[in-house]
């Protein structure tokens, strides 16, 4: 049988050619294929108040350096520490060799700080001296402003963004984003959107160059979110629950990690973010691993142990619903964190979805549309998330970028940047 002669049909087939164009362009513009692969890097946002210079510089520079001797101050070793959070020894060891930075650091100007005119000058002028002296390495580097609600949060975030860049190139510009509060209306989404396009053009920015992140901290929040995702395309870099205010706004009884009414906000956050390909930010577990001044030497080796594993279990829920990353506000909370998703992406679990990826591959070589592979149909679709998987493992530093640029997983340009 040759090949059907469309030709009596060319006018039809190239007006509906012109619409599936559209429709694809129209479809594009609600995913962030584009995002570079440093923001697929938000396993944990270690969060600091802009009011305290000395303590924002800290967080930027040290990370969890501090978390050994934490640890060590209250006695409670890696033998121990192994026993209860069920992680080998070896792995504990191996995540305080590691870099201790965060891998995302958002100086806080909003409820981390008094609200208070003086303390709001100061956290100003504090964060754009951290923004510009701090020694930020790999860590991406965000502002949280003021919200809608209080009148000072033009000024904070025009103020911020504009002095941070001062005589600074685009290449230069120390600041990769801002996370907006309590937002609840796309078109406040799209005032942000505006007011930060108005910034790059005075600063001679690329368009979009200032990502733009969000918190999801009510119940009209989680109704609003498809609205609220499409307001903030293409500048979109991430989508973050924040559990203290969204269990205010709605009145639950307490702030509970696993409240079923907070897993079913983060499945709504989950299916968002991974649909337009950015990542899902957890919340903060409010229980912070610090001596309590009432308890013994004693008592207090068991709370702060109880305390980090608490954190560590918090991660690992939020993990198993789909999160990407979480909030931590303790050297100890980001070494338990950063911990928790080493441990999401094990060796074994990267060369068995590399070794998927070669199967796949020699499949369609071999002209077959889906396959086998490991007792498991194998198709478009597996090979999809496979691949996915893969590129947040090389984000992360758990697979060599070389080799993810010959599996196909990335390009050479993002090969360039993550080098």
């Amino acid at each position: 049988m040759g090949t059907p002669d469309l030709s009596p049909y060319k006018e039809m087939l190239e007006k509906f050619q012109g619409r599936r164009r559209e429709l694809l362009d129209d479809s594009d513009r609600y995913h962030a294929p584009g995002l570079p692969l440093k923001f697929l890097r938000q396993q944990a946002h270690f969060t600091t108040p802009a009011s305290n210079y000395d303590m924002a510089l800290k967080a930027v520079e040290k990370g969890s350096s501090a978390a050994a001797k934490i640890l060590d101050k209250f006695h409670i070793s890696l033998a121990e520490l192994s026993e209860t959070l069920e992680v080998p020894v070896a792995t504990l060891e191996a995540e305080l060799e590691v870099d201790a930075r965060s891998p995302f650091v958002m100086i806080d100007s909003e409820d981390a700080q008094a609200l208070r005119e003086d303390v709001i000058l100061r956290g100003c002028e504090n964060a754009i001296r951290v923004f510009r002296e701090g020694d930020w390495g790999h860590t991406l580097r965000f502002y949280r402003p003021s919200g809608l609600r209080l009148d000072f949060c033009l000024d904070d975030l025009v103020t911020v963004l504009t002095a941070a860049g001062r005589d600074l190139s685009p290449e230069q510009y120390p600041v990769d984003g801002v996370v907006w509060p309590k937002a609840e209306q796309p078109e406040e989404i799209s005032f942000v959107c505006e007011v930060l396009e108005g910034i790059e053009e005075r600063l001679g920015l690329e368009k979009n160059q200032i990502k733009l992140e969000f918190l999801v901290e009510s119940g009209w929040a989680v109704a609003q979110l498809p609205l609220l995702v499409k307001a903030a395309m293409p500048r979109l870099a991430g989508i973050i629950f924040g559990i203290a205010d969204y269990s205010a706004d709605i009145g639950l009884p307490t702030i509970h990690n696993d409240h079923p009414v907070c897993d079913w906000a983060r499945a709504a956050i989950v299916n968002m973010a991974g649909t337009v390909g950015v990542p899902a930010i957890d919340n903060m577990t409010v229980d912070y691993p610090v001596a309590d001044s009432r308890l013994s030497g004693g008592e207090n080796h068991l709370f702060i142990k109880k305390r980090i594993k608490h954190v560590f279990d918090d991660a690992r829920h939020g993990e198993q619903l789909g999160m990407d990353g979480k909030w931590v506000g303790h050297p100890l909370q980001l070494f338990a964190v950063r911990l928790a998703y080493r441990l999401a992406l094990p060796e074994e679990e990267i060369r068995s979805e590399t070794d998927k990826i070669l199967s796949y591959a020699q499949a369609v070589a071999d002209e077959q549309g889906a396959t086998i592979i490991e007792g498991v149909m194998s198709d478009r679709a597996t090979d999809r998330h496979a691949r996915n998987k893969l590129r947040k493992a090389i984000a992360l530093g758990l697979l060599d970028a070389k080799k993810g640029l010959e599996l196909g997983l990335i390009s050479e340009q993002e090969l360039k940047e993550i080098s």
